[in-house]
């Protein structure tokens, strides 16, 4: 199974929620995706750990304040946490938590791009901790979408070190960030209806069967299920919090 336990600077390195009622969207997600989620403690923020098989997929807690909203948290991996968090604010985007220890041994920093999109920064000092990726109810993509993505790029190149490619989903071109030889995220232009935002991508083995589980638990469906060669396909889900995500059943591996 995909166990990633080496993260380079601008690599994803973590997700969690934050919602109004964190233990019905734990039972949520437990209820779709056959996690394991571990108690809400203390020392942890009342954040609670949620596995695959044993293996750290994701966190689930309270909200930040009564006014925040309930959202998914994309984290990226950063060699010097503080240095990245002062590129962020140079290249002219915000801090919204400042670089610290927010829980034991856990090192991040929460920061917007200049279109508002919000993210974290992580500097993780056990190098070995474990984190599940790229199969079923596990984080599979992240991207970033804004109105005009590109005008980000400089952003996550200083800051993350991101080089910008690009391919064609269907017949649109959709920016890809880069690290090293890798693609770690994409960039998606939208109608620029909604605040630009970090969209995670959890894997299906069946996205029709988990649309309808979605529903079934209290969730809404966001976009009808697409579909591009080369990717596979998926939709959008609002949890029953607000909280918004997306379902991806990859194409499968060419034989």
């Amino acid at each position: 199974m995909p166990i990633e336990d080496a993260f380079r600077h601008g690599t994803p390195i973590w997700v969690d929620l934050q919602s109004p009622d964190h233990a019905a969207a734990a039972h949520y997600y437990r209820e779709l995706f056959g996690w394991e989620v571990g108690a809400f403690l203390p020392e942890t923020g009342n954040f609670a750990l949620a596995q695959s098989r044993g293996v750290a997929v994701a966190a689930i807690g309270p909200l930040p304040g009564p006014d925040a909203p309930a959202a998914w948290t994309a984290y990226f991996s950063v060699d010097d946490l503080q240095a990245a968090a002062d590129a962020a604010l140079a290249a002219g985007g915000s801090v919204l938590l400042e670089p610290g220890e927010a829980v034991p041994g856990v090192w991040l920093a929460i920061v917007a791009d200049p279109a508002g999109a919000v993210f974290g920064l992580w500097q993780r000092m056990e190098r070995n901790a474990p984190w599940l990726r790229d199969e079923p109810g596990a984080v599979d993509w992240l991207e970033l979408v804004a109105a005009e993505p590109e005008s980000t790029f400089a952003f996550y190149e200083s800051v993350l070190g991101f080089a910008v490619s690009e391919m064609r989903v269907g017949e649109q071109p959709y920016g890809l960030f880069d690290v090293g030889e890798t693609s770690v995220a994409g960039a998606y232009t939208s109608d620029g209806t909604e605040p630009a935002h970090w969209l995670v991508y959890f894997n299906v083995a069946d996205l029709d069967a988990a649309v309808v589980r979605a529903t079934e638990l209290g969730g809404t469906l966001r976009t009808e299920p697409l579909s591009a060669p080369g990717v596979g396909r998926w939709a959008e889900i609002v949890d029953p919090h607000g909280a918004v995500f997306a379902l991806l059943e990859p194409e499968p591996e060419p034989l």
